[in-house]
């Protein structure tokens, strides 16, 4: 069975910014699409003829209508977005804490992911990466003991080539 993450706000910094930031997108443009639908119909054929007091009851109307609508869609849009940025800022959040246990040294672990995140490939790479460190360490650890067996039999000669191909992971070149 997957693990269900519950948290929704995880990176609240993040997520906060970016539900800010759609907003302020969302009442800009529905300001714009207000006036430019509202100029439209008033200069639309036939306008001229109504009284005073009947286009301001159709402005009135209108901006009531326009205010509702615009605040469902943004309603929605948003909580949509919480759970979206959840697909997406869930797992970073999760990357971090299985990078700060890779730092610390713990290669045992492997990244778990959800069906309908975003990540999933970052994921499987993250696997890989890790699987093929853990390989490296296990196969070094190897030749460790190789070289402590070799040491121990006074085969001096073989502990120091065996040390060599262990260190040569750790050389570089020199740059020219």
């Amino acid at each position: 069975m997957g693990r269900v993450r519950r948290q929704y706000i995880v990176k609240p910094n993040i997520q906060i910014r970016y539900l800010l930031l759609l907003a302020g997108i969302i009442v800009v443009l529905a300001i714009l699409i207000y006036y430019m639908f509202l100029d439209t119909l008033l200069s639309s054929p036939g306008m001229d003829q109504l009284s005073a007091g009947s286009i301001k009851n159709f402005v009135r109307t209108y901006t009531s209508g326009f205010f509702w609508v615009t605040l469902i869609f943004m309603s929605a849009v948003l909580i949509e977005s919480i759970f979206y940025f959840h697909r997406i800022v869930g797992p970073i959040y999760f990357f971090e804490k299985v990078m700060n246990k890779i730092s610390e040294g713990d290669f045992s672990l492997t990244v778990h992911h959800r069906k309908k995140d975003e990540t999933v490939e970052l994921a499987e790479n993250m696997n890989k990466a890790i699987g093929a460190v853990r390989t490296v360490i296990s196969q070094d650890r190897e030749k460790i003991k190789q070289i402590n067996a070799a040491r121990d039999n006074g085969n001096k000669d073989e502990a120091k080539r065996l040390l060599g191909e262990l260190m040569q992971w750790f050389k570089t070149e020199k740059a020219e």
